[in-house]
């Protein structure tokens, strides 16, 4: 059945790549900052606490299981939903909707929309593995929230919630979405509030569960014996996931019965056993230990944790998986699949992995891993590279595996090897597996991060004309070109065809000047380098922009470098590369932040609605990076005059309060009742409601344009240009200074929206006068 109402369309500006949080079982989460916690409370609980969505959990405590929880429920309020309940119950495994507390997706299949919530009941609602051959559930919720039930089985109810960051503060058991897992730990969240259970007044469930606080359950609390067995139950699954989950749950409900669970969705995941072959206990390489054999792959991935202890003279052998029927160490294909030993004297890696046409191809870190240290070692060989990755870096590529190995055996493993000295070293996490895909790039959020050599960001989708906007925070020079951002086609090469750069940036030798190069048809090093150097440690919003010919360099709103020589561009790709900073440079001393990519367009920086849309209630825009100096200017025309405020356009810090605290207007403008004459508020340190009221008003059936600017220690509101009104110098003397992004919306939550339309809706940054 499909249950219909009226859906009103607006326009949104993108607040950066969505992340999700997962939770399942009896109930484990994975943060949006990719955090992995259990809860074992009963009760209801924040997943989500926010200025624009909040979402409860419900946690029972099973008779067969006293020591853990499932999550039976989810419920669904905030700004977001502009005051409607959205509440998911699951009744051994029969499940019930209610939105306002009424029944929906009753049958199925069925679907439901109204102006605020699109659902729909059916199967596979998302590609999440836990949702293979499963009846789902799907909500679409403005501001581009996505919640997705992927099963309810018995009790379960697994979840996704996918979402934006926005402005202001975000917590709960889904941690607090600041690009830190760190401190989305369960003591953590203890220390912020967030394992208590939420009291019957802030429910948004339909019966409220009294509760008890989320104890802080880890594998300490399994006896010796239990772990052991767990652990036996559970062999040959994922190190960071599953296998993680399956312990915890054995050991701690004491039912070997939930471990296939664990087992039966990795295994329709992925179609293969994660091979295991070395767990977290640290193992001491020996010549020609024997670890077993494994089922091959052309494309795979080998990763482990590795400990020097000495530099010892010839090659050292670590790990050597070689096929048979022979078992050979070298130099026929199968012989080394892959191979990785140390060189002599050496803690730096020898690494060979067999391809079509040769047994001993391979690629070699520069670097030496440090002794008494603890590396994590990734080999990856995937069509048509092999990688070499040190602590999750990209430390080697080769690009010469277009044609791979297909082994006829299983292989065997060694470590180390029974042909060379054993390396005096511990070895511990050694997993072998299929190759996955790389991951879907993710850009960089508004947590700074310092710049490290070879921190491969992904795989992104690039445009024709495209923006590519951050900010950047210059530390020190370096000795030699040193790199930020580099985009490319072929991640074994840095530069030399077409398609190499796509854009990349680096700052100059000695210099914080940036080398930006853009390919092009006939010139695949073309670019340009802006003559201004950056400040060291202060924030600079670089944009590089490329619509029609030219390819535009600005710092903030001032372009610093222009070249009109693209008439012919590189053509938009599916696949591209993306680092920060790449392998075959020095890092840059710098620490970046709030990365976009997007269309490039020929409007100016901060335009939020370009042509005229009608006015709606709690229609959220998305986030500007604010100012102290700013102005906001925009066309409306109004068409009647309402009962009772009428919202036009509201900037904020946080999204959760209307006023009237520094920063919760900045600005907010509105009608007055009945009138077409404004009412413009904007945050000082002394007054979070401080204003100018103009004693004109609009005329009805007209645009007009309007400009209201803070700058100067004063606002000054402009009406077609001429001075409408003007507070004293002193007014302003202290304005609020935004340290995150701010919320717009257009119009606000709190009030009815103008009877109005808006259009060329911009935001600038203005230098403090």
């Amino acid at each position: 059945t499909t249950t219909t109402t009226t859906t009103t369309t607006t326009t949104t500006t993108s607040t950066g790549a969505p992340k999700t949080c997962l939770a399942w079982g009896d109930p484990h989460l994975v943060s949006f900052d990719g955090r992995k916690m259990n809860y074992y409370g009963s009760g209801e609980f924040y997943l989500v606490r926010s200025t624009q969505i909040t979402i409860q959990g419900r946690y029972e405590i099973l008779p067969k299981w006293p020591r853990a929880s499932v999550m039976t429920g989810f419920a669904v309020g905030g700004a977001a939903l502009g005051g409607n309940r959205l509440v998911f119950d699951n009744d051994d495994g029969v499940a019930k909707v209610h939105y306002n507390g009424k029944e929906i997706l009753g049958e199925f299949p069925s679907t439901f929309d109204d102006e605020i919530l699109s659902a729909r009941y059916d199967k596979t609602v998302s590609d999440h593995q836990r949702a293979r051959n499963q009846n789902g559930y799907l909500f679409l919720l403005p501001n581009g929230i996505t919640l997705a039930v992927l099963r309810f089985v018995s009790k379960y109810t697994d979840l996704t919630i996918t979402m934006p960051r926005f402005a202001g503060s975000v917590d709960g058991h889904c941690g607090n979405f600041n690009g830190d897992s760190s401190d989305d730990t369960s003591s953590a969240l203890t220390m912020r509030g967030m394992n208590r259970p939420v009291d019957e007044k802030h429910s948004l469930f339909r019966t409220h569960i009294p509760g008890t606080e989320s104890p802080q359950l880890d594998i300490s609390d399994c006896d010796a014996d239990a772990l052991a067995r767990a652990r036996e139950v559970c062999d040959g699954m994922d190190v960071d996931h599953h296998y993680d989950a399956c312990i915890f749950d054995v050991c701690i409900t004491g039912d070997e019965e939930l471990a296939h669970d664990e087992i039966a969705l990795e295994e329709l995941a992925d179609g293969w056993f994660v091979q295991r072959l070395v767990r977290e206990e640290a193992m001491q390489i020996t010549q020609g230990n024997f670890l077993g054999r494994v089922q091959g792959f052309e494309e795979y991935e080998l990763s482990f944790d590795i400990t020097p202890k000495a530099k010892q003279s010839g090659w050292q052998s670590i790990v050597h998986f070689t096929d048979g029927p022979s078992y050979k160490n070298c130099c026929s294909e199968g012989d080394r699949v892959p191979a990785v030993w140390f060189h002599t004297g050496s803690t730096r890696l020898h690494v060979r992995a067999s391809r079509r046409g040769s047994g001993d191809d391979g690629c070699d870190p520069e670097q030496e891993l440090p002794l008494g240290k603890t590396s994590n070692i990734r080999v990856k060989v995937q069509y048509p590279y092999m990688l070499v990755f040190i602590d999750n870096k990209v430390a080697c590529v080769s690009g010469n595996y277009g044609l791979g190995y297909k082994p006829r055996e299983r292989l065997a493993v060694l470590a180390g090897d029974s042909w060379h000295k054993a390396a005096d070293a511990t070895v511990s996490n050694m997993v072998y597996q299929k190759a996955r895909s790389f991951p879907e790039g993710e850009l960089i959020g508004p947590v700074p991060i310092a710049l490290e050599k070879g921190q491969l960001l992904g795989t992104f989708k690039t445009l024709e004309e495209f923006e590519l906007k951050f900010d950047v925070k210059p530390l020190g020079t370096q000795p030699s070109q040193s790199s930020l951002l580099h985009f490319t086609k072929d991640l074994s090469r840095n530069q030399g065809k077409e398609g190499d750069t796509i854009p990349a940036i680096w700052f100059h030798k000695d210099s914080t000047k940036l080398h930006i190069r853009m390919s092009r048809p006939g010139a695949h090093n073309d670019g340009c380098d802006p003559a201004e150097a950056l400040k060291l440690n202060e924030v600079t919003t670089v944009s590089v922009k490329l619509v029609g010919s030219a390819l535009t360099v600005a710092y903030g709103d001032k372009e610093v470098c222009r070249n009109e020589k693209y008439t012919q561009r590189h053509p938009a790709e599916e696949k591209v590369y993306g680092y920060s900073a790449d392998p075959w440079h020095l890092p840059a001393k710098a620490e970046l932040s709030n990365m976009v990519y997007q269309k490039g367009v020929t409007w100016p920086v901060g335009t939020l609605i370009k042509e005229p849309v009608k006015l709606v209630r709690n229609t959220y825009l998305g986030t500007v990076q604010g100012a102290k100096s700013y102005e906001l200017s925009f066309v409306i025309k109004p068409f009647s005059k309402l009962s009772g405020w009428g919202s036009i356009v509201h900037i904020t810090a946080d999204s959760s309060r209307d006023c009237c605290k520094n920063g919760d207007r900045l600005p907010g403008i509105w009608f007055h009742h009945r009138s077409t004459r404004l009412y413009v508020r904007s945050g000082d340190e002394t007054n979070g409601d401080a204003g100018c009221q103009p004693t004109g008003e609009l005329p009805l059936n007209e645009e007009s344009a309007v400009a209201v600017r803070v700058q100067g220690g004063k606002m000054v509101v402009k009406v077609a240009g001429e001075v409408v009104c003007e507070t004293p110098t002193t007014k302003f003397a202290k304005p609020y200074e935004p340290t995150d992004l701010l919320s717009v919306f257009a119009a606000d939550p709190w009030y009815n929206a103008a009877d109005a339309t808006l259009g060329r809706l911009v935001y600038t940054s203005l230098p403090d006068a």
